[in-house]
């Protein structure tokens, strides 16, 4: 909304600044954070006087209970002051006009609802582990195929790379790298490594059920990797900030002829969405540091690993997010290769899954393991901006 603001350029000309859409990013990053800090503490107390606290008794895994019994009667569904947060300086700082953004809401609020409800049973004892996996992934697919629907027939031919044209450039400019090897199609992959579109291959209507895949895998993956004090928040964060860069260079019609990658016309508003998670995630850090004053539950971390997912999708850097959210992958991985190996074979692989309570179990403090983890997605982060360079 601040965007209308330049609209009284010509009667004060300091307001044409809010055109820019590196402003706008800065000053959602700001709004978020702020608004994250200060709901917090009013959250907390709410939520303590509610008796509203995590469950840590974990009678199959004793150890781990008594690692973790310290975080006993710390509040749980922080994402229910973290997402409103992300969400106003969204609709504060965005271009109201890109339908890319509206949808970008719809995923953060749908997934945040979804997360609720599973917070929510748990905390009336309607079942101690929330929403039966059934439930949660018949919610999860549904929004997941909204999201797809409304992208690819939105509007009139479908606002999945259909939108305005980025702000900044001119009209010779986007005529210059627009051409039809730059632009992208919706349903093609792009790889890694290579360049332009023509590379990767186009999976036609399957693609809808890959985004799907993508926006399920990355929301269950962030919610498994929700295990200790910063953790999930913090590597989010980090992958929040890598594809807000790509949105923006997606979205500007020059640095794609730079990089040779495709273009996503529109993307470049993502560049504030992708602002906006970033601040409100630090905001909330604030609160979720260890020691943790208050845990961000199922509300906060499906609906965060959901927003990933759909950056990197309306980016086309799906693949890419791989490579940035590693850590996510990897915790989502330690799991299903565990499950796979008792059930086959009788045999762990880990300790305990996921991969962070392993190195709990192996000696690692709380701290070590967050800091370390968080090196580790700061340097893939860097890798897969690096991927934009690589021919």
């Amino acid at each position: 909304m601040l965007r209308y603001l330049a609209l009284a350029g010509d009667w004060f000309g300091p307001l044409r600044v809010f055109e820019s859409i590196t402003v706008r990013a800065a000053l959602a990053v700001i709004i978020s954070f702020i608004a994250a800090v200060l709901l917090g503490p009013v959250f907390i107390r709410r939520m303590c006087a509610k008796d509203a606290t995590e469950d840590v008794d974990k009678p199959d895994a004793e150890r781990l209970q008594e690692l973790h019994n310290c975080k006993r009667g710390t509040p749980t569904m922080g994402g229910l002051f973290l997402v409103p947060s992300v969400m106003l300086a969204i609709f504060l700082c965005c271009d109201p006009g890109n339908p890319l953004v509206w949808v970008g809401q719809f995923v953060l609020f749908a997934f945040a609802v979804l997360g609720f409800l599973d917070d929510y049973w748990k905390l009336r004892g309607w079942g101690r582990k929330g929403l039966i996996k059934r439930q949660k992934f018949l919610g999860q697919t549904l929004i997941a195929f909204v999201t797809d629907a409304v992208l690819a027939y939105g509007g009139t031919t479908g606002w999945f790379g259909m939108t305005a044209q980025p702000a900044g450039d001119s009209q010779e400019q986007i005529d210059a790298a627009t051409t039809e090897k730059n632009l992208i199609e919706p349903t093609r992959v792009v790889i890694p490594f290579t360049k332009w579109s023509e590379v990767g291959p186009d999976l036609g209507p399957a693609y809808w059920i890959f985004a799907a895949l993508i926006i399920i895998a990355c929301s269950n993956a962030v919610n498994l990797t929700d295990g200790l004090d910063g953790l999930a928040t913090g590597c989010t964060a980090m992958v929040a900030a890598t594809f807000s860069a790509l949105a923006y260079i997606a979205g500007n019609a020059m640095l794609c002829a730079f990089f040779r990658i495709s273009m996503v016309p529109g993307a470049g508003e993502l560049l504030v969405y992708g602002a906006a998670l970033f601040g409100g995630l630090f905001g909330f850090l604030w609160h979720n540091a260890n020691p943790a004053q208050v845990f961000m539950g199922d509300t906060g971390s499906l609906s965060l690993g959901a927003a990933l997912a759909y950056l990197a999708i309306v980016t086309k850097q799906e693949l890419t997010l791989v490579v940035a959210g590693g850590i996510f992958v990897f915790e989502a991985l330690s799991v299903i290769l565990q499950v796979g190996s008792f059930r086959l074979f009788g045999k762990r692989i880990f300790k305990i899954a996921p991969f962070h309570h392993h190195l709990e179990y192996s000696g690692w403090k709380e701290n070590h393991v967050v800091v370390r983890l968080w090196i580790i997605g700061v340097m893939l982060s860097i890798i897969s901006l690096g991927l934009l360079k690589m021919h």
